[in-house]
């Protein structure tokens, strides 16, 4: 084989290589938290001080594992394939490979352009989804539900209270504390302590976010991080595209007899 081909052949090896890597250890987080729940949800809390996955309900720890094995096991199939194909000059892996990178990439597209065609659809059903999820806020701390710690989490992480406002709790929520306002995630807080232990009995612009809605404020995080977002899509794209061209063209080389696929450049005039 030609210099292009060897080049070809090594940087599709090492691109897969990564990937099964990746695959690999998604699956392999996702068989822990199946296998031993509390040992990794300790492992996490220690490394980064949080208690949310120790708090996440177990079925939501369950369904991310699941999402964990699925897509590590593809990524783990599909770039083994890849990798073999192209290390062992199998025409028939490389073939199958590039079909199925294809057929991801399709989905992608696709996805991509539901979005953009239903995007007023897709915001009004993130808000009604979000309404409804705040349906299951509860307030019994000794019970911490996922509903709960999701809310909490986007609540003290974005610096927002309910969907549109505070008033969410009192007209969709279930959530009913004697004396209480908002949930303490709708609070300021200096060093984990809230500023104004006053603040879930009355709540003022000063000690709370309780007029700022977490719709508005997720719409805003995206589009301020939208360069990011279409950068790493781009990039993606870019590399499936750039992976599907290289694995059918090293398939062409390994099916011409005795891989006499030579660069231009290499051959020697008679």
């Amino acid at each position: 084989m030609g210099c292009m081909s060897q080049c070809a052949k090594y940087f599709l090896c090492f691109i897969n290589f990564v990937f099964f890597l990746a695959g690999g250890a998604a699956l392999a987080v996702g068989i822990w938290l199946i296998a031993d729940r509390s040992s990794f949800t300790n492992l996490i809390s220690k490394v980064d001080q949080s208690d949310i996955l120790t708090n996440t309900d177990t079925d939501v720890l369950r369904m991310i594992a699941y999402i964990l094995i699925v897509a590590g096991a593809l990524t783990f199939i599909v770039s083994f394939l890849g990798y073999c194909g192209a290390m062992f000059e199998s025409r028939c892996l490389l073939c199958v490979y590039g079909v199925l990178i294809l057929v991801v990439l399709i989905l992608e597209c696709v996805a991509v352009g539901l979005a953009f065609g239903l995007k007023s659809d897709a915001e009004r059903g993130t808000k009604d989804f979000l309404k409804t999820t705040i349906t299951y806020y509860a307030s019994n701390s000794d019970k911490v539900e996922a509903v709960t710690v999701a809310w909490d989490g986007i609540m003290s992480q974005m610096h927002c209270c309910g969907v549109d406002n505070y008033e969410d709790f009192r007209n969709y929520s279930k959530w009913s504390v004697a004396g209480k306002m908002v949930p303490d995630a709708c609070c300021i807080r200096n060093n984990g302590v809230l500023a104004d232990p006053n603040c879930p009995a009355s709540p003022t612009s000063s000690n709370s976010y309780y007029q700022q809605g977490c719709y508005k404020t997720l719409v805003k995080a995206i589009e301020e991080n939208a360069a990011i977002v279409i950068g790493v899509a781009v990039v993606l794209v870019f590399v499936e595209l750039l992976v599907i061209i290289l694995a059918l063209y090293l398939a062409c080389c390994y099916w011409r007899p005795q891989h006499a696929c030579v660069d231009v450049s290499s051959r020697q005039a008679w």
